[in-house]
């Protein structure tokens, strides 16, 4: 059984997969990086994904990993210049281990530490610019 943290790497891979088909040239991206914290701790195996606001070519949604605290969108795989909501996930671990069904393996026990106006309900919005962007985000209960 997959574990819903490895889905959601998987879907965020799916989605920047198909974001890349048909896009135009690198150097109309832009490459962002940064810093996601939650509560003062940084988010170790977690997703992010920019969200256009407008239309045209910034109509494509770029997804990555967050891993350690840290992301990283080389302009090959980065937004368009332009305004983006973001939506941060974290499947934290809860230091539980569950078994299977047939009770034979098991594996850590997970649940979303991100409240939703950070992800299906989000507030957060940012502008990137052409270049190197450096977009820290450090969220509050």
């Amino acid at each position: 059984m997959i574990s819903i943290s490895k889905l959601l790497q998987l879907l965020f891979l799916v989605v920047a997969a198909f974001a890349l088909v048909g896009c135009s040239s690198d150097s109309d991206r832009s490459r962002v990086e940064g810093s996601v914290s939650y509560n003062g701790e940084p988010v170790d195996d977690g997703g992010i994904a920019f969200i256009p606001e407008g239309g045209g070519e910034s109509q494509v949604r770029t997804t990555g990993l967050i891993q350690d605290g840290r992301y990283d969108l080389p302009s090959r795989r980065g937004p368009y210049p332009g305004k983006y909501h973001v939506e941060i996930y974290w499947n934290k671990k809860t230091g539980r281990q569950i078994a299977n069904r047939s009770g034979t393996a098991f594996k850590d026990e997970t649940k979303q530490a991100i409240p939703p106006k950070y992800n299906t309900n989000t507030e957060l919005k940012v502008e990137a610019k052409p270049g190197h962007n450096t977009l820290d985000f450090d969220l509050k209960p």
